[in-house]
């Protein structure tokens, strides 16, 4: 079992997305344990302050630990939770980019792109890039994006399977390997700023997320989740070490599983660049159909 952290983290900001349930849950307890001030980044505000209400009963500073409203898919949704953030902290010192989905049919949002992609690629990016200036403010300030064992069938000519064949299962391994590439890219832009950007795989966990999926791949992973997958509590160690431990201080463009550092895979830099490009672009140009949408 691994060793309990002992880090004391009072005074520092964390954000945490997809914490209402599951990994992220457990990860923002684990924070407000620590002393750290942590804003809940919830769809579902209702639900984020039920949830908040849970994790004060578990928190060293009680008072600390809040709930924002975010829809990591949705841009403007990103860009309005940057604004309000911004308006109540001065620094962010911990990032947590957690919120995840996989879908078993193809689905747009609201600003025109693949729901798996903008929730588990698109939604970190764009949010990490936005509180750069926050975590630059925090000094020595950590991001950590929840990544997966499962990175495959990665193609930047189709990152939203338009051309392809939709498949729940390759569309989420695409987008689980983007956003490895994603850290490894913006770890490299924010290293000179003393900001850490690093990858953690929770390993197989038992949660609600495969409830938007449908069928037998769907069936195979909640029977095989029966037996294999390990509890949300010890899926959200390594994150949670990532973000607060003392022995990751300075590490960045890392991925770890099990609190050891693993083989990241995936870091040409040319790959890495034309991903971050059309990553800024999809961004831009979602940001600007809202707009539109919305005069």
């Amino acid at each position: 079992m691994a060793s309990k952290i002992q880090e004391d983290l009072t005074g520092k900001v964390a954000i945490v997305t997809g914490a209402t349930g599951g990994i992220g849950k457990e990860i923002a307890r684990g924070l407000a344990r620590l002393g750290a001030t942590v804003v809940i980044g919830a769809r579902d505000t209702a639900k984020g302050e039920t949830v908040a209400k849970e994790i004060r009963g578990d928190a060293k500073r009680p008072e600390a630990v809040t709930t924002m409203k975010l829809d990591v898919s949705s841009m403007a949704s990103v860009r309005a939770f940057v604004a309000d953030f911004g308006k109540k902290h001065e620094a962010l010192h911990i990032l947590v980019n957690n919120a995840g989905a996989w879908f078993t049919d193809r689905r747009e949002t609201s600003e025109g792109h693949e729901l798996t992609f903008a929730t588990n690629v698109l939604g970190p990016y764009l949010l990490t890039k936005l509180l750069a200036d926050k975590l630059r403010a925090a000094k020595g300030a950590r991001v950590v994006n929840v990544v997966s064992e499962l990175a495959a069938n990665y193609d930047a000519t189709d990152l939203e399977f338009k051309r392809r064949a939709f498949d729940g299962f390759k569309v989420y391994g695409q987008s689980k390997q983007a956003l490895r590439m994603v850290t490894w890219a913006q770890a490299a832009q924010l290293q000179k700023d003393g900001i850490t950007v690093n990858g953690a795989a929770p390993g197989f966990v038992k949660t609600d997320f495969n409830q938007n999926a449908k069928g037998f791949m769907a069936a195979m992973i909640g029977f095989f989740s029966n037996f294999m997958a390990v509890s949300p509590a010890e899926g959200a160690d390594t994150p949670l070490w990532a973000a607060a431990s003392r022995e990751v201080e300075g590490q960045t463009a890392k991925y770890f599983d099990k609190r050891t550092e693993k083989d990241g895979k995936f870091r040409d830099a040319a790959a890495l660049a034309e991903l971050d490009k059309l990553c800024e672009a999809m961004a831009r140009e979602k940001s600007k159909t809202a707009a539109s949408a919305n005069p």
